[in-house]
C-alpha cells in the first residue's frame, strides 16, 4: 500500500507550548496582580478581566492541546490509497475517504491586521456527514461555521507538521488527482 507519512514538528509544537505558557502566565499575573493603567478603555473592569481569563483560557488550552501533541509517536497527516488519516487537528477526523473529497482548496484567514494563517481545506461531497460525528457541542458549532463560511468543515494547518504549506498542499492535490484519475494522465 503507498503511504506517505508526514511527521509532527516537535520544534513547532514546543514553540506554540512555550506560548501557550506565557498567556498563562499573563493570565494568572492580570488577576492577581490586577495592573492599572492611565488608558481609561484597558483600565475598565470589564476588559480587563476578559483579557485576563481569556488570555489564562487559551493558555492552558494550548498547553494541554500543544503538549498532547509534543509527546504522540504517530505522525500528523497519512496520505494513502484509502484517503487522508488526520490526526493533527483538535477533531481529529480520522480517515477522509477519497471518495468523500470533491477538491483541495488553498484557504487564507486573516488572523491580525499583519498576518494571516493559511490552510489546506479539504471540499467534501456530504460535509454533515464529518459534522454530526462531532459529539462535542462546541466543537460541532465550529464545524458548522467553518462549512459555512468556508464551505467544508475539514481545514489542515501545517502549524504543527513537519512541511510547509505550499509543499502540503501541493502534495494533496497531487494524491488526490491521482485517485480521481486513475489512468495518470494529467490532462
Amino acid at each position: 500500500m503507498h503511504q506517505i507519512e508526514i511527521p509532527l514538528s516537535k520544534l513547532k509544537l514546543a514553540k506554540f507550548l512555550f506560548f501557550s505558557v506565557i498567556f498563562f502566565v499573563i493570565g494568572i499575573w492580570m488577576i492577581v496582580a490586577d495592573p492599572q493603567v492611565s488608558n481609561p478603555v484597558f483600565n475598565n473592569f470589564i476588559v480587563k478581566n476578559i483579557g485576563a481569563y481569556g488570555s489564562l483560557l487559551m493558555g492552558v488550552f494550548g498547553i494541554y492541546f500543544f503538549s498532547s501533541r509534543l509527546f504522540e509517536k504517530k505522525p500528523g497527516l497519512i496520505l494513502n490509497d484509502s484517503g487522508i488519516i488526520d490526526s493533527m487537528t483538535i477533531f481529529k477526523f480520522g480517515l477522509i475517504p477519497w471518495s468523500d473529497i470533491v477538491g483541495i482548496y488553498d484557504t487564507d484567514v486573516r488572523t491580525s491586521m499583519a498576518s494571516k494563517e493559511r490552510f489546506v481545506t479539504i471540499g467534501l461531497a456530504h460535509p454533515q456527514k464529518y459534522i454530526v460525528r462531532e459529539s462535542n457541542r462546541f466543537k460541532r458549532k465550529i464545524l458548522e461555521a467553518n462549512a459555512k463560511t468556508f464551505g467544508s468543515p475539514i481545514h489542515i494547518s501545517t502549524n504543527g507538521l513537519k512541511i510547509k504549506h505550499p509543499e502540503l498542499l501541493a502534495l494533496i492535490r497531487s494524491e488526490f488527482e491521482k485517485r480521481n484519475n486513475p489512468s495518470g494522465r494529467m490532462d
